[in-house]
């Protein structure tokens, strides 16, 4: 089972949060600079296989080139493997034919998803477009369905056309219920209530994970110690005053440290909830490593 979640971007504007409500049910209110850059929300997904309760993001892509590199860093490794589905959602030109802005954010996507989760992944990725506002039933036919599907092809992505409805000429399903589908045939399974959450290991909310403001060794005592929890070693949960770590042991804090900063930093906009429990699933995800190592 995915514990991923769905990315739902588009440019400042965009009906990504139509297609949210569309999906859920509701849609969650623009943040307090009236955007929805940064909103969170949950689908609850039934199928006849399984229920997960699966996370959304929500973000806008205001220069497709900036939010591209930001992303291809190495610092957001940890955000781009979390994502399971993008939905890029657009208004079809009103000419009915691929602009290069619309390119430029797939391509922008393709890059981010290759670099991170590598070429090939089973990352879901569909560009879902509503029609042009202005748009007449007319206008509607001037659409060239082949064109569209040749461009988002080329970045990885499948091309749907919400307005439409039924099924195509070859019995598939197409608009709303094809996006659905797509989402569905991928195995969603929530952040399950009892993993792990940073209240166990006993920090505040208001605290900076790494603790830029102690002392070296203070907090490197502290991480070593959080680790000694998380592993459930008993005989190695010495306090920061008594402890003395090998080499091998701060190489060890140094990647933890730097996992967990990579974390904060690009899940800023998250709700404190969702941001520690990022920052949970990065440590165990570390113990994991340091077991098989």
């Amino acid at each position: 089972m995915d514990s991923r979640r769905i990315l739902v971007l588009g440019a400042p504007g965009s009906p990504a949060l139509d297609v949210i409500k569309d999906l859920t049910g509701s849609a969650p209110p623009l943040n307090e600079s009236g955007t929805a850059a940064g909103l969170t929300h949950e689908w609850d997904a039934k199928t006849a296989y399984y229920s997960a309760k699966v996370p959304i993001w929500v973000d806008e892509i205001v220069d497709s080139e900036e939010w591209r590199d930001e992303f291809l860093k190495p610092e957001a490794t940890e955000v781009v493997e979390a994502i399971g589905a993008y939905i890029y959602c657009l208004r079809l030109p009103q000419n009915g034919e691929v602009n290069h802005e619309v390119e430029s954010v797939m391509q922008a996507i393709q890059a981010i998803s290759e670099e991170h989760a590598g070429y090939g992944s089973d990352t879901v990725m569909l560009a879902v477009a509503l029609p042009h506002r202005k748009a007449s039933d007319a206008d509607a036919t001037k659409i060239k369905h082949d064109d569209w599907d040749d461009v988002c092809i080329q970045y990885g992505f499948e091309f749907i056309d919400y307005a439409a409805t039924e099924t195509n000429e070859y019995g598939e399903k197409v608009g709303f219920a094809r996006m659905k589908e797509a989402l569905e045939a991928n195995e969603w399974a929530s952040v399950d209530d009892e993993d792990l959450e940073l209240d166990d290991l006993d920090f505040d909310a208001g605290d900076d994970i790494g603790g830029f403001d102690r002392e070296e060794a203070e907090m490197t005592g502290e991480l070593f110690g959080m680790k000694a929890a998380l592993t459930e070693d008993s005989d190695a949960a010495l306090g920061s005053d008594d402890l003395v770590p090998s080499a091998e042991d701060v190489d060890s804090l140094d990647k933890m440290m730097s996992r967990l900063l990579a974390v904060k930093e690009h899940s800023a906009n998250l709700p404190e909830a969702q941001r520690k429990r990022m920052a949970a699933q990065a440590v165990k995800e570390l113990m994991g490593e340091d077991k098989t190592a």
